[in-house]
């Protein structure tokens, strides 16, 4: 698994999706190995917005090719909104930090005065929003059961 992973980070969640979920049907005989892989090597991505894409990317398996997984919407749904929190945070991060600034300070100004505060008004809106907690990864008591 570890090799697996590694040979993963280098390439893009969709080659990655590509790869799990071939036309071969493979994973369908045994969706615990993907879903192992997949939660591993996500936990390793660093970048906020990597995890975010990979996410996207792979929700949607949690209540398709992986349906069969216990609390496949569950893994979906927490991966969705932790990646969601992350990006959202460090966006706002980089809109009020350093990143934007040195666009509006570098001798061409490629970002005017104007449009910097705008930016930074829409950063200030993103860091002050209280974002909704994450989805746990496993479903409460009371939906386990009836599942």
């Amino acid at each position: 698994m570890d090799q697996a992973i590694e040979l993963a980070n280098q390439l893009n969640p969709d080659e990655i999706r590509n790869r799990i979920f071939r036309d071969d049907e493979r994973h369908l005989h045994d969706e615990a190995p993907c879903d192992v892989f997949l939660r591993r090597w996500y936990q390793t991505l660093e970048s906020p917005y990597l995890r975010a894409e990979a996410a996207d990317c792979f929700v949607s398996a949690y209540t398709t090719e992986l349906a069969p997984v216990p609390n496949g919407e569950y893994i979906g749904a927490y991966m969705r909104t932790e990646s969601l929190r992350e990006v959202i945070t460090k966006i706002a991060s980089a809109i009020l930090g350093p990143e934007l600034k040195d666009l509006d300070d570098t001798p061409e100004h490629p970002l005017d005065a104007a449009s910097a505060e705008k930016w930074r008004a829409v950063g200030r809106i993103l860091a002050d929003i209280e974002l909704p907690p994450v989805v746990s990864p496993v479903a409460p008591p009371e939906e386990a059961e009836t599942n």
